[in-house]
């Protein structure tokens, strides 16, 4: 009896270290479309390194895992997210975002994360000699957060700042901002939104 009991432990328990195994297999199949690729940062960013999962964890639900997303909804980040690297508005502006600026991650993770953004998934938008955040500029930037702003028409501004520094961003930020704002006056019966 007892010999049989051990026999049946040994039986389930090696059926859960299977399961468990297929599991990180399947998850890991997932991530690994993204292959380990070198950031302009300088940093390894591969497909589960830190600022990958907290990319994954924090952000790819509206951005999409490889930063493609639906342009009506929210902007693409995949060959885009680089282009506000071309302004210092732009710079600052994505850190601010109120979804950027609150995660809950320490500032030099943050600056960890949105690195990977924009020089990973960015990819050819980010303009020469373009430097990485730091965690004390993503630090000061955070205690600026919006808010009380109409969002949408702060970032339009700060496109338009982007354009004029940057042309090759012509026709592909534009047509995010100029959506929203029609949606977010729509919703808002023509009134001013407050964030």
């Amino acid at each position: 009896m007892f010999r049989q009991a051990v026999y049946n432990r040994s039986k389930r328990r090696a059926v859960q270290i299977l399961a468990c195994a297929v599991f990180t297999m399947i998850f890991a199949n997932m991530l690994l479309p993204l292959q380990n690729v070198r950031a302009e940062s300088g940093r390894d960013e591969g497909a589960f390194s830190p600022p990958r999962l907290h990319y994954l964890l924090n952000c790819a639900g509206c951005h999409g895992l490889e930063g493609h997303s639906s342009k009506t909804l929210v902007p693409d980040l995949l060959d885009q997210a680089g282009f506000f690297l071309c302004s210092p508005d732009g710079r600052d502006y994505i850190i601010r975002l109120p979804n950027v600026a609150f995660v809950k991650l320490p500032s030099l993770q943050l600056a960890d994360l949105m690195n990977y953004v924009v020089f990973t998934l960015g990819k050819k938008s980010v303009p020469p000699g373009a430097k990485p955040y730091t965690a004390a500029e993503v630090d000061n930037l955070r205690k600026r957060s919006f808010h009380d702003y109409s969002l949408q028409a702060y970032r339009k501004a700060v496109v338009e700042s982007v354009l004029r520094a940057c042309p090759a961003a012509v026709g592909k930020l534009q047509v995010y901002g100029v959506a929203l704002d029609q949606k977010e006056v729509a919703n808002m019966g023509g009134g001013s939104p407050s964030y």
